[in-house]
């Protein structure tokens, strides 16, 4: 456990050498504010938004739910989708994975980290994304309404990030070339989220159609035998995904 903890620190800080991952969270960041600012001048455009503070509490309440959808469809995915090519098929193509590989560590404990540090960069970025819209709606008078809830929505939205970034991973292990890695990541998403949308049927046997995890929890009351079934597809996409993904590693050469 100490030998992957420490790779995964080492992990971790070659991420953080990135400015890209700040310059994009900055941005996304930005996107959060101008969302709730975006409400307050079209409604003050259009002649409907009154000075009471319950006007305000009802435009702004939710925030972070409104934003939800672009956090977990588009922004998060974007950035395990770059971070995975980064420790995966860069450092195969520059050849500075060999420093891994030459450390007392097993292959397995390698790839596993570099999944873990994809998904506590993921992880990061969706608190402070819940941090910068829950202080948007407080400063622009949207009070405290669906905070708690949200809170709880993106703790859930974190499993099924899991799987997404562990699918990134095992992709980047079929591919030499970085561009042809995140290529391949983006195609093979949008086909998978379009699949979903216009056959329905489909949707619920693909694993992206659980990204917005929450759903099925907050707000909307399933059977149980319905979510445990839910459970049980997301985990083994989940295994699924991770084994092959270690498999291909494993028999790659530095």
């Amino acid at each position: 456990m100490n030998t992957f903890l420490a790779n995964l620190q080492n992990e971790l800080f070659k991420l953080r050498k990135r400015k890209k991952y700040l310059v994009f969270l900055i941005l996304g960041g930005l996107l959060c504010v101008g969302s709730g600012l975006r409400v307050l001048v079209a409604n003050f455009l259009t002649g409907e938004l009154g000075t009471s503070a319950m006007s305000r509490t009802v435009l702004l309440g939710n925030l972070m739910n409104s934003n939800l959808t672009f956090v977990l469809l588009i922004f998060l995915p974007l950035m395990a989708m770059m971070a995975a090519c980064d420790l995966f098929v860069g450092e195969q193509s520059d050849h500075t994975i060999r420093f891994s590989l030459m450390r007392p560590v097993s292959k397995g404990k390698i790839f596993f980290s570099k999944a873990g540090a994809v998904f506590l960069l993921c992880a990061f970025d969706l608190a402070v994304m819940y941090a910068v819209t829950t202080l948007t709606q407080l400063v622009l008078g949207g009070g405290t309404r669906g905070v708690v809830s949200s809170f709880f929505a993106c703790l859930l939205d974190l499993i099924p990030l899991a799987v997404l970034i562990l699918f990134f991973c095992l992709v980047n292990q079929v591919v030499k070339g970085a561009s042809l890695a995140v290529l391949l990541c983006v195609v093979l998403y949008i086909g998978f989220m379009a699949l979903g949308t216009y056959l329905p049927a489909f949707g619920g046997l693909l694993f992206t159609g659980y990204l917005r995890w929450h759903n099925l929890w907050i707000g909307v009351t399933l059977p149980f035998g319905s979510l445990l079934s839910r459970i049980g597809l997301l985990t083994g996409y989940g295994l699924v995904f991770g084994c092959v993904g270690y498999l291909l590693f494993d028999k790659k050469e530095a």
